[in-house]
């Protein structure tokens, strides 16, 4: 199994006791790798890059990876990981699947932690090739070509190439995969900013390293914001920028008393720019409004409710209405009803009912 260096301490994904709320680390993961997975592939596995008929729209195989039942990590340890299943179309036009392991733990990656990362990686294959081998049996073809891509989050350096091996008395199996070594980007953070003015990718490389860089949430204001300003710098458009400041808000979470700052200097940002796609503002507002509308509900539930009540105490008392006198309670305010629920007490009549 092939051995790497540890990362630095300042590279972990554990999050500092009261800094801020747990970061999720595989849902921006999944879902930056469906935006963008041409130009993740682009940037971190170049010869695999060059093989694919980019003209055919990748294939995400969520139901195939969740049916093949691979266990995931102890219970308890959060979600430090993400799997993606893409099928792709050759150039030679066979198609051929991808399967995108992403591994983001504190701490640097030992041989310990690499060597379960290749056990996974191989369970995967041949759970893969055996779920397959029947189907393609019968249907006459060759099960689809696989390539597998482990992305290290924390890992600073290694080999581009990790091994499986398990072997007695001469016989065994050896599996080989290619990987990321992440971190690595933070010792060629200008390479990195260069490459993310054309590769949206490299914008969610940054994200993932500045969260892992900065793990207090008083830390990650400045980052967050001067990560904001150059992608505003960028030139994309709304449909690339949309989906990147939600990536980057995702994986840098801000403590809620930070957001106040953050907005601010976003806005300023986007005055200078005349743009506006502030992710925070907009989740804010989506959520004052559900409040709004929960107040809202609950008070047009106590106002029909109480006209219900008064319908049953005037049809008790004074028989059967009709349908102005029904409509006319139904269209009224908490305070009319409130104020004719007290005169029914003492009524002698209907009409004594709603006086002022």
């Amino acid at each position: 199994m092939a051995t790497d260096a540890a990362a630095g301490p300042a590279v972990s994904a554990v999050t500092s006791a009261a800094a801020v709320p747990a970061d999720d680390h595989d849902s921006p993961w999944k879902e930056a790798l469906e935006l963008f997975f041409r130009q993740a592939i682009e940037l971190l596995a170049q010869a695999l890059y060059k093989v694919i008929d980019w003209s055919v729209a990748p294939q995400f195989l969520d139901k195939e990876l969740q049916a093949l039942g691979v266990p995931d990590g102890p219970p308890g340890h959060g979600r430090l990981h993400a799997d993606k299943l893409v099928r792709v179309r050759h150039k030679d036009g066979a198609d051929a699947w991808i399967l995108v392991h992403v591994e983001v733990q504190g701490g640097g990656m030992g041989a310990r932690a690499l060597s379960r990362i290749a056990q996974r990686m191989y369970r995967y294959r041949t759970r893969i090739e055996h779920r397959h081998e029947g189907l393609n049996a019968r249907a006459g073809r060759a099960p689809p070509a696989l390539f597998s891509l482990a992305i290290l989050v924390a890992s600073r350096s290694g080999p581009e190439r990790l091994e499986y091996r398990r072997e007695f008395l001469g016989q065994g199996v050896y599996f080989s995969f290619h990987a990321v070594h992440l971190s690595q980007w933070l010792g060629r953070w200008s390479e990195l900013e260069s490459l993310a003015r054309t590769n949206p990718f490299a914008v969610v490389i940054m994200a993932q390293l500045q969260a892992l860089r900065y793990r207090a949430g008083a830390q990650r204001l400045e980052p967050t914001v001067s990560l904001v300003r150059l992608l505003y710098g960028y030139g994309y458009d709304r449909e690339h920028i949309q989906p990147l400041l939600r990536l980057i808000e995702w994986m840098l979470r801000l403590p809620a008393q930070q957001e106040p700052a953050y907005l601010a200097a976003v806005e300023r940002l986007e005055q200078e720019r005349k743009m506006s796609y502030v992710m925070i503002a907009e989740r804010r507002g989506i959520a004052k409004g559900l409040e709004q509308g929960l107040e809202q509900g609950l008070e047009q539930g106590q106002v029909k409710g109480q006209a219900d009540l008064l319908l049953r105490q005037i049809q008790r008392r004074f028989g059967a209405v009709d349908a102005a006198v029904e409509r006319r309670i139904r269209t009224a305010g908490a305070e009319d009803l409130e104020a004719w629920s007290l005169n029914i007490l003492d009524a002698t009549t209907l009409e004594d009912v709603f006086r002022g």
